[in-house]
């Protein structure tokens, strides 16, 4: 986010099955005072083979959407799943030694991933509802974690 010119932060965030994850919270423009958001806190969630970084990589000239978002007077917070460089750890497996830290699935991240970063967003930001903008895979997961754990959602 800095080639971009922006200032951000990153949160570890406990899932209920143990992974920990880390979830990019954009504060806003480099020396610029930070405004408090005015249009409610949106978590961004990445597609498969893709993690948080992904959303900025992309973008050759201009700034991402999800910056523009943040000037708009968005709170603005990028998800990074399970598996992916920024979300290899977990409280009791290793990711690079142990082969049962890799045994899920979408379905996972969308009954512990979404609902750890939902409920994070929602404590830090003191918000009571998110908006939520997946992208292929990012999309799924929440549908599935809505069809199963609907009432998780509202914690």
């Amino acid at each position: 986010m800095e080639r971009f010119g922006y200032d951000w932060e990153a949160h570890k965030v406990h899932t209920e099955d143990r992974y920990i994850l880390t979830t990019f919270h954009v504060l806003g423009k480099t020396g610029e005072e930070r405004k408090e958001p005015t249009k409610g806190s949106v978590l961004i969630q990445h597609g498969d083979t893709m993690d948080g970084a992904s959303w900025l990589n992309s973008f050759e000239e201009g700034a991402p959407f999800h910056l523009l978002l943040a000037d708009q007077g968005y709170d603005v917070w990028i998800g990074n799943n399970r598996g992916t460089m920024y979300s290899w750890d977990h409280e009791t497996l290793s990711s690079a030694d142990d082969p049962e830290y890799w045994l899920w699935s979408w379905a996972e991240m969308g009954l512990y991933d979404d609902t750890a970063n939902i409920s994070m967003i929602k404590q830090e930001s003191g918000v009571d509802k998110i908006f939520y903008l997946g992208y292929s895979q990012g999309t799924i997961q929440m549908f599935y974690g809505l069809a199963h754990l609907e009432s998780s959602f509202h914690a």
